[in-house]
């Protein structure tokens, strides 16, 4: 009977940690704040467990536009969106939204920077186009990562299911003291 207990208690006890065990991302490629010197034609975002297929990200340049992701797939812990043609140079943010397999829904996001090195041009007779200057009161990339919000929530969560469990194995512990006297 002590033993069954025993292993009831550890059971509780063991039991909330992984209840809230949530997918998380793994890596990214690119990473967050890499900056890219090669031509990108695809972004992929590993989790640490499976997700569902309404998984989905979006990719914004420097300005806040969306950039248009030719191809997305979900394939168990991966999402991957491809591009027909190499993102251009500049800044640009991934807004992530995913459905863990647990049912959760998980946002978050970070930013990288392509910045391939531009092509030597041949001197030609045609006239060079002009560029636009560049503009100094651009809107910078807001970053939504509540995650310090999130990871103290869940850590609350956590002892709080940790704390109850403990106070359970403390009454069931009396009782079965008092039971034997």
């Amino acid at each position: 009977m002590l033993k069954k207990f025993i292993l009831f208690a550890c059971l509780l006890v063991l039991l909330p940690a992984t209840v809230l065990a949530h997918t998380g991302l793994e890596s990214s490629t690119p990473n967050d704040k890499e900056t890219i010197t090669k031509p990108l034609t695809e972004i992929v975002l590993r989790f640490n467990t499976p997700i569902e297929n309404l998984s989905t990200f979006t990719l914004l340049d420097k300005t806040g536009q969306k950039v248009k992701v030719d191809h997305m797939a979900v394939t168990d812990k991966e999402l991957k969106g491809t591009f027909k043609d190499p993102l251009p140079n500049g800044d640009y943010a991934v807004n992530w939204k995913i459905v863990g397999e647990d049912g959760h829904i998980i946002e978050r996001s970070f930013t990288f920077t392509v910045n391939m090195p531009e092509e030597k041009k041949s001197i030609s007779t045609e006239t060079p186009e002009k560029k636009p200057a560049p503009k100094d009161n651009q809107p910078e990339m807001k970053s939504n990562q509540p995650e310090s919000a999130n990871n103290d929530k869940n850590n609350f969560m956590m002892y709080l299911f940790i704390g109850a469990s403990l106070v359970v194995l403390m009454i069931l512990i009396t009782l079965l003291l008092r039971r034997g006297k």
